[in-house]
């Protein structure tokens, strides 16, 4: 059985809706974001111990973009992925990366701004320029999601579960919004689908990515 290493309303929310929406057959280790190390089978499929993290019999996979796109292959009747040979499959890929690579890096100058120098004073401007750059980002998905219900157009995939959390993410910022009525509308779209409410539900997430008991992680205090 497939092992998923996370933590509630972390990165590893993608792989657990991916997971729900395949119909996959997998088991939680939930790992306490202050006690990484109490679980040695984590630090032995990951060394960086960060999740998500997906044991798949003696494979482990790591990274959220790698951990959906294996999900995608593994379950290829779920179609989260198009086929080899599709012509969607490499949109897929540039969709993914995209993703991992720009946009959620994207959040980290919004969300921890004090964390990216050793200059205390310096952290206002990081976070001015983080809104700046997620206003970019905002515009170009306004433009890629424009007539599209998903990222790939018709076909819904691991890119708009990627996207869908990212996207909720607003919520942990003041004064963000990611794009506009595109978004914002797809985002409603993914948030609707009864595999995502049910990863939602597991990961005791409101609709808009709020903690409903933000003193838990797993079930035990943090």
């Amino acid at each position: 059985m497939l092992r998923l290493f996370q933590i509630t309303g972390s990165s590893s929310f993608a792989a657990r809706a991916a997971l729900e929406e395949a119909g996959a057959a997998y088991e939680v280790a939930n790992v306490h974001p202050r006690h990484r190390d109490r679980d040695p089978a984590f630090a032995q499929a990951n060394p960086l111990m960060r999740v998500p993290t997906l044991v798949d019999g003696e494979s482990a996979v790591y990274e959220t973009g790698a951990v959906l796109l294996h999900i995608g292959d593994r379950f290829p009747d779920a179609g989260l992925l198009p086929p080899v040979g599709d012509p969607l499959r490499p949109v897929a890929y540039r969709w993914v990366t995209w993703i991992a690579n720009t946009l959620h890096p994207a959040w980290w100058p919004l969300m921890i701004p004090q964390f990216m120098t050793t200059d205390e004073s310096a952290a206002l401007g990081i976070r001015e320029r983080g809104i700046v750059n997620m206003a970019k980002h905002g515009d170009y998905l306004e433009r890629e999601l424009e007539g599209r219900e998903w990222c790939l157009g018709d076909r819904f995939s691991v890119a708009d579960i990627y996207l869908y959390m990212l996207v909720g993410w607003q919520s942990f910022v003041d004064d963000v919004l990611v794009g506009g009525d595109n978004v914002q509308g797809h985002f409603a779209r993914v948030g609707a689908r009864p595999a995502i409410v049910r990863a939602r539900e597991l990961d005791d997430l409101t609709p808009d990515f709020q903690r409903n008991h933000p003193e838990l992680r797993g079930g035990e205090p943090i």
